[in-house]
């Protein structure tokens, strides 16, 4: 049987992927769902099918409308005023740098050893330098061929994580890959290929991924998260704007762009932590 509430939960948690920052995980978190969401996953690739379907299709068609409501409105603020908007990405990134900390040391009560800060390090640097790979996080994929939509499949793949790791969104994760403005430019014309592209790298990976990363956030709590935390910091090089505001007034305007996306982010935070 369907659980309709789950709908307005699933338009909630659509409304935060459009946007690098704030992961769907972690509003999941907030509504009280996070464990049932993952148990559903799993429920997908044990057979128990029925029972997962009653819970995730109203989720998924309130996650659906979500991203094609707002996809719209994302894509306009980068056309017109791509500095603040990244601002606001930039501030909403770093806001969730707190949440994953306390996350890591309130799981298992226990401090970082050296090897886990080692493990940032090497992450926040993996990351860092995707910034010199490829094209700029700003371009949008005009000339599509076989291998541009297997590249689509794969970035919607390892975006896929982020419905199961708190503090990841699969936003960033798609900006990071170069894939972000050309999702949202989908979404917003409705391009059926790019969205089916992205879309079923999306559901294979979460039923691929779900279990094995909820194996590592169990058994290797600490290093999960140590991992998590450099890959995020290190998000912050790919997503910085590439050009600062020419006037006083535009300055102005993305400071508090960049304040509000951090006030954001850290509301959620302290929230889930409650």
């Amino acid at each position: 049987m369907f659980k309709w509430t789950n709908f307005f939960r699933g338009f909630a948690m659509g409304i935060t992927e459009t946007v690098p920052g704030v992961s769907a995980s972690t509003i999941a978190m907030l509504m009280g769902i996070y464990e049932r969401l993952l148990s559903s996953l799993s429920d997908l690739t044990k057979g128990n099918i029925k029972r997962a379907l009653g819970f995730l299709i109203p989720l998924g068609i309130g996650m659906v409308l979500a991203l094609l409501i707002t996809a719209n409105i994302i894509e306009f603020l980068l056309s017109e005023h791509p500095i603040p908007t990244m601002f606001l990405f930039v501030g909403l990134v770093m806001g969730i740098l707190p949440f994953l900390w306390r996350s890591a040391h309130s799981e298992t009560n226990k401090s970082f050893k050296p090897y886990h800060y080692g493990l940032i390090i090497v992450a926040f640097i993996l990351i860092g330098l995707t910034s010199f790979i490829g094209e700029p996080v700003e371009t949008v994929i005009t000339n599509f061929n076989a291998t541009t939509y297997a590249y689509l499949f794969f970035s919607g793949v390892i975006a896929s994580m982020a419905l199961v790791l708190p503090g990841i969104s699969g936003a960033l994760v798609l900006m990071i890959l170069g894939a972000y403005h050309t999702a949202i430019a989908a979404l917003g014309s409705f391009n059926l290929p790019v969205i089916a592209a992205i879309g079923l790298g999306v559901v294979v990976g979460v039923l691929f991924t779900s279990r094995i990363i909820r194996y590592f956030l169990k058994t290797y709590t600490q290093a999960t998260y140590s991992i998590m935390l450099g890959l995020v910091a290190g998000s912050l090089l790919v997503i910085a704007p590439s050009a600062l505001p020419d006037t006083f007034m535009y300055g102005l305007v993305s400071f508090f762009t960049f304040l509000a996306g951090l006030v954001t982010a850290l509301t959620f935070g302290r929230a889930e932590r409650t």
